[in-house]
């Protein structure tokens, strides 16, 4: 669709199993030469073997053995007035007088395919090692799953000649291009094990800032059910609206740019106003740029990219102690944020490059919102989230600037801040919206900001920094 912009990606994770299937085909294969244009002659009309003789020029030795081998094969027979007939098997070769005879042959095979376990739709030969984890789940009727195998049996039959064309099959199946092979029975579905399929939604608002419709999937036959089931989960997770205290927010840090995106109301975001604020900004001197959608997707990643980049470029080449400069991500208490791929691929890509062989370029940490020191399920949570990268996230206390707050704190060197406004009469998901700055005031600003709340106490001897998760308090 035109003129509409991603505001969220998020992914769901479908429910998916793997299975062994055992089947029969019905192939139909041609005839060798000689024996299929006998049994076309004699399809056309019955005849006495001088006649098929003296039609193919055979001398008498090579028309009898032509003879006795279909004789034999049970496709010819001799009528009472002595004249070649087909049988009733050779008969069953032709549909139309004139035809190519085609030979039915009933063959065993194997395979093993994956299905979602909403719309049932084969999903190929991949055997998946998606986790469940940087996703939201959709849950399924239970009893999909308790009777996946009887229905994956009814659904390979119906989805065969798909399956089929689609290459999921073994290639003896496809080697013939004018071979048509069809199902004949499935012999036994055996479940392998279970699986999520990871299936992308972008959320997208149209130039007037209104929500738009999601796509349907490709992958799946039909997405109707799916979609109603991501709705329910969204419905879940829905949060009344935060404006409120995003304003107040945007107060704290200082900026008064970010809010102009929003109409007088504060129900919808102005692609307009957008638009026209980008202009601005990329022909002014304040080092701003302002995004829409979460910092880790593609397209606002590499807007950090173009500051960080060069940064470590620099931190390479140069001779001076630089390991030490902090690098922090402040993660806010989103249901949504995180839930993509995308994120684990950029916190690797972070946590990678802050070191080479020779040396250390800055000090990264992540830190991640628990309830309190020990809140253990939400820490348990983030470490199989994290994994295997755990040695450099920690947990927060959550509140920073009312939770709704993400910073990315470059010491000295660049701020990214991300406001998660929620506005559920307009936007099924919250809106992620904020800006990247390398204004030195704006940086030094914000880093006092998280520097404050990470350094201070939600109560009596409860730090906010509640330590790395990998040596979290445990309760014994």
């Amino acid at each position: 669709m035109e003129n509409t912009t991603i505001y969220h990606e998020i992914d769901f994770l479908l429910p998916a199993q793997r299975f062994n299937i055992n089947f029969s085909y019905i192939t139909q294969k041609g005839l060798p030469f000689v024996r299929e244009f006998v049994l076309r002659l004699i399809h056309l009309a019955p005849m006495s073997m001088s006649q098929v003789a003296s039609f193919f020029g055979f001398s008498r030795r090579e028309v009898q053995e032509a003879i006795d081998d279909l004789v034999e094969r049970g496709e010819l027979t001799l009528s009472d007035n002595g004249r070649l007939t087909l049988t009733e098997k050779s008969s069953g070769y032709f549909t139309e007088l004139g035809e190519v005879p085609r030979l039915s042959l009933l063959r065993d095979s194997t395979a093993c395919l994956s299905f979602d376990l909403a719309t049932f739709s084969c999903l190929g030969k991949d055997n998946s090692s998606e986790k469940w984890k940087a996703g939201l789940s959709i849950k399924v009727d239970d009893e999909n799953a308790s009777c996946s195998e009887a229905q994956v049996e009814k659904h390979f039959q119906r989805q065969f000649l798909e399956i089929l064309q689609k290459g999921f099959l073994s290639r003896s199946l496809t080697l013939d291009e004018k071979d048509s092979p069809n199902v004949y029975t499935v012999n036994s579905v055996n479940k392998i094990k279970q699986m999520p399929v990871r299936l992308p939604v972008q959320f997208k608002v149209d130039e007037d800032g209104r929500s738009v419709e999601r796509e349907d999937f490709e992958k799946l036959k039909s997405s109707d059910y799916v979609h109603e089931r991501i709705s329910l989960e969204l419905d879940r997770l829905a949060r009344p609206s935060n404006f409120g205290e995003i304003a107040r927010a945007m107060i704290d840090i200082g900026d008064g740019e970010t809010l102009k995106l929003f109409d007088s109301k504060g129900s919808s975001v102005s692609l307009q106003f957008f638009e026209d604020l980008a202009k601005l900004e990329s022909n002014s001197q304040k080092k701003r740029t302002t995004f829409i959608g979460p910092i880790y997707s593609s397209a606002n990643w590499e807007l950090l990219q173009k500051h960080l980049a060069p940064l470590i470029k620099a931190r390479r080449e140069s001779k001076a102690d630089v390991g030490q400069t902090p690098f922090l991500w402040l993660a806010p208490s989103d249901p949504y944020w995180g839930k993509s791929s995308n994120l684990q691929v950029r916190v690797s890509e972070i946590l990678s490059m802050a070191s080479t062989k020779e040396k250390r370029l800055y000090s990264p940490t992540i830190y991640l919102p628990v309830s309190g020191a020990d809140d253990q399920k939400t820490a348990r949570q983030w470490k199989w989230e994290f994994d295997p990268n755990t040695d450099k996230v920690h947990g927060v206390i959550e509140g920073f600037l009312g939770g709704n707050v993400e910073v990315i704190h470059f010491e000295g060197e660049f701020v990214v801040v991300v406001y998660h406004v929620s506005l559920p009469d307009s936007y099924p998901v919250s809106l992620p919206i904020g800006f990247i700055s390398a204004d030195k005031d704006v940086v030094s600003s914000v880093g006092r900001l998280v520097t404050k709340y990470l350094e201070g106490s939600s109560r009596f001897e409860c730090p906010n920094d509640c330590g790395l998760l990998s040596r979290f308090r445990r309760n014994e």
